[in-house]
């Protein structure tokens, strides 16, 4: 008996695949081969499919690495590591610009509220067509969403991080409004991706349509909602014709 293994890879978006060739005398069923419990075993290979007394090589095909081959995994770790540095430089940035009253806090929070998380969506076309590209891009709120956790349980202080992100200052707000905004960033990364435009409306009428609702509402909002005395007319229909625009431009854009 003798074996030879070359290999044969698909597309980045199928798994990858090793095609095993294996050299069988004439009359010798494949179970009895030495080699046939360690691929069932290790490599969830299935020789009972292969002919008893066809032929004398066949080829067996074997799963190894899920959705990824080639370059796609370090292509899709780069990406992250990129959009996860950015993140983090945008809320610095503005948390600087707060402090040196640059720009006022509650402006400051509306803009990182607005910004993040469409540039978020706008990066998701840095990352490769693996199915499994959408799990590397939810690292980036991911890591978001622990570091909100752990400041807004006290277990650590940021308080460049309160300011930028809450109203009052106050670290317990992190786990209201903060950690609800990157709960959705993930659920719409893994399950609508690239692939559904839910996920494109549901994120920009979050970041931009929410976000500058605030701030029309704060100028001119003078003029309430009879229902709800906190909320102003200019600032809900400035909500829904902005991320429209919004969604609409993000579509075109992709």
């Amino acid at each position: 008996m003798s074996l030879v293994a070359p290999s044969s890879i698909l597309s980045s978006s199928s798994p990858l695949t090793l095609q095993l060739r294996i050299a069988l005398p004439q009359r010798t069923h494949p179970s009895n081969l030495p080699l046939a419990p360690r691929l069932n075993r290790n490599l969830t290979s299935d020789l009972s499919s292969i002919p008893a007394y066809s032929r004398n090589t066949t080829s067996v095909s074997v799963y190894c690495l899920g959705p990824y081959g080639g370059g796609s995994i370090l292509q899709d770790a780069g990406a992250a590591s990129l959009v996860m540095g950015g993140a983090y430089a945008l809320v610095s940035t503005f948390d600087k610009l707060s402090q040196r009253n640059i720009i006022k806090q509650n402006l400051s929070r509306k803009l990182v509220h607005i910004i993040s998380g469409l540039l978020f969506m706008v990066s998701w076309p840095v990352f490769s067509t693996s199915s499994g590209a959408r799990y590397f891009a939810s690292l980036v709120p991911l890591v978001n969403c622990l570091r909100l956790l752990i400041h807004g349980l006290s277990l650590a202080n940021d308080e460049g991080l309160i300011k930028s992100v809450t109203r009052d200052g106050k670290p317990e707000e992190l786990l209201r409004g903060p950690l609800y905004y990157v709960l959705v960033l993930i659920f719409c990364a893994v399950i609508f991706w690239r692939e559904s435009p839910v996920g494109v409306v549901s994120l920009a009428m979050m970041c931009g349509g929410d976000g500058i609702a605030d701030i029309m509402g704060r100028r001119f909002g003078k003029l309430k909602i009879p229902y709800n005395q906190q909320k102003s007319w200019a600032g809900s229909i400035s909500m829904f014709v902005f991320g429209f625009f919004v969604s609409m431009g993000l579509k075109l854009a992709s």
